[in-house]
């Protein structure tokens, strides 16, 4: 199945109205309201877990063909626009939906991980930097997955264990210093707070042995970790 092919299929959760702004939007960028597409897209990654670990994929598509067909970046702007409102009210958004958070996070880092710099072409990256923009955000909101409160809810745990085997290693060449921080927080939570679950322990241990092998997996450990859980 070829790219499009993809893309198609992941709208199909959308009334057919906006199955054919999206399609349009990722061929044909010029011809839609891009806000409305970022909008769009940004709605529906709050409250579909499978569509937010995709939707960095579709957002990227449409940035490209806007950049190759008109030269411009109005999706990509609205795009960023949106995800800092929604930042900036990530406490309140947490607060509400524990689930329409850990949506957000894993659609912001998808994002990053789409357009970062090894995958952005020139004309997505902001003086020289790929999407500089979404660094602290990003960082912000793993940060917040590491306090003690979402330490003891596993699906905080895991969102955050999932999101740094993606974008880890390429956080840490654009800030090294805040994964040192990231990192001590995991330590410190694995090594002295009580009340966490024997699968967030292991998960925890897990990311920060992977961290300390440079962002690989060996296979001893592989072997370890994988047979716990599936125990």
């Amino acid at each position: 199945m070829g790219e499009t092919g993809k893309e198609e299929y992941k709208i199909q959760s959308f009334d057919s109205e906006t199955q054919k702004l999206l399609k349009t939007a990722l061929k044909d960028p010029s011809n839609v309201d891009l806000e409305k597409v970022a909008n769009i897209i940004v709605d529906q990654s709050l409250k579909d877990s499978v569509f937010s670990k995709e939707a960095g994929r579709i957002c990227y598509t449409i940035i490209q063909a806007e950049s190759k067909q008109v030269g411009q970046s109005i999706f990509r702007r609205s795009l960023l626009n949106r995800l800092q409102q929604e930042y900036k009210d990530r406490e309140e958004l947490r607060t509400r939906s524990l689930q329409a958070w850990i949506c957000y996070v894993t659609f912001i880092c998808n994002i990053f991980d789409y357009l970062r710099g090894d995958n952005a072409p020139p004309s997505l990256q902001v003086n020289n930097m790929p999407m500089m923009a979404l660094v602290n955000p990003v960082y912000d909101c793993l940060f917040r997955l590491a306090q003690p409160d979402s330490l003891q809810k596993e699906e905080e745990v895991d969102c955050l264990v999932l999101q740094l085997h993606r974008i880890g290693e390429q956080l840490e060449k654009m800030n090294s210093q805040r994964m040192d921080e990231l990192f001590s927080l995991l330590r410190d939570g694995f090594l002295l707070q009580e009340g966490l679950s024997s699968l967030s322990q292991l998960l925890l241990l897990e990311i920060i042995e992977f961290r300390a092998a440079e962002w690989k997996m060996t296979d001893a450990a592989q072997k370890y970790y994988y047979s716990e859980v599936t125990d």
